[in-house]
């Protein structure tokens, strides 16, 4: 299931820019679909309060999946101790009952099985399944994307073409949430090695960054952790043509309640109000100056305007990291 937030009244409701948001794919991770959860509670009790809620509901449409892998969420609550992570599906061969299911986040149509980013066989964490979408979860939720993108933005060859840049004109941004080290990451994940849109992805990755204070994880970063192929990151940008990232939220998968509260969900849900701002077009709008200060005063008939903009102070404030220029 998915929730759709959107405003029907005030603005125009059509040509409107469309986000796309997805957590549980990894069962045993407890935190992400709780954050995504409090991102739509802010979204439909902010409408017609807050200024910055009530411009992206009239601007774009907000898109949740809660929980893209369901029965695995089942399993890691009910039997904790498992700390399952893939799906439930028992097909891939493993024989072992504590073992088996396929990685969601290895099994999309994009670079799949490429190199060492995931594992042929069925009983590792990171198993890639036994074809690109084999999976019932992949399958819903790339039907998902394509029905929400569209289709004349897409390259006829997405792997063949995977070094051309898709330009600034595309639409749509996707972001998918994770647990935990403090990571934000973009394409490319299944290779160390930068996308041809970089220049538009790692401003996306320092200008969120900005908010919640995470690390850089993707190709060509000092941070780089470790390949993912067939990823939904990867898929989505290079599939989909779509501004795509994703966080690692916190420092466990199940933090406790007052870090979570005072800390993980304030500082991403400005990073995803953010990103949320330039649905429409990401590729373009990422690379303008941002506002950093607004303030509106009334006296003598006239109204005054002030505000405070800068192209640098978002995209150079991670620490130990060079500016971004």
């Amino acid at each position: 299931y998915s929730f759709v937030v959107t405003a029907t009244g005030g603005g125009s409701n059509t040509g409107k820019g469309r986000m796309l948001l997805t957590s549980g794919v990894h069962s045993r991770e407890m935190a992400p679909p709780e954050l995504l959860g409090r991102f739509i509670e802010k979204l439909v009790y902010g409408y017609d309060e807050d200024a910055d809620v009530t411009w992206i509901l009239e601007h774009n449409e907000i898109h949740v999946i809660l929980y893209v892998n369901p029965d695995g969420r089942f399993v890691a609550e009910r039997y904790p101790k498992l700390l399952w992570r893939k799906n439930l599906n028992p097909n891939g061969g493993c024989r072992s009952d504590d073992s088996y299911g396929t990685d969601l986040n290895r099994n999309f149509d994009f670079m799949w099985s490429h190199a060492d980013g995931s594992s042929s066989d069925p009983c590792d964490s990171d198993y890639h399944g036994r074809g690109p979408e084999s999976e019932p979860e992949s399958q819903a939720l790339a039907d998902y994307a394509r029905r929400l993108f569209p289709s004349s933005q897409r390259k006829s060859d997405p792997e063949g073409m995977r070094n051309r840049p898709f330009g600034e004109g595309n639409t749509g941004m996707y972001v998918d949430v994770h647990a935990s080290g403090g990571y934000v990451y973009y394409p490319w994940g299944h290779v160390d090695s930068t996308s041809p849109d970089d220049e538009a992805l790692q401003a996306l990755g320092r200008k969120t960054a900005y908010f919640n204070d995470y690390r850089l994880w993707a190709g060509g970063q000092k941070d780089f952790q470790y390949a993912a192929s067939g990823d939904i990151s990867d898929w989505m940008y290079g599939a989909m043509g779509v501004a795509s990232m994703g966080f690692e939220i916190g420092e466990e998968w199940n933090p406790g309640c007052d870090d979570f509260e005072k800390r993980d969900v304030p500082m991403n849900l400005a990073a995803l109000m953010y990103a949320a701002k330039i649905a429409r077009r990401p590729f373009r709008d990422v690379k303008g100056p941002d506002v950093l200060d607004l303030l509106a005063r009334t006296g003598g008939g006239q109204i005054k305007v002030t505000a405070t903009a800068s192209d640098g102070e978002m995209v150079n404030q991670i620490r130990g990291f060079p500016d971004f220029v």
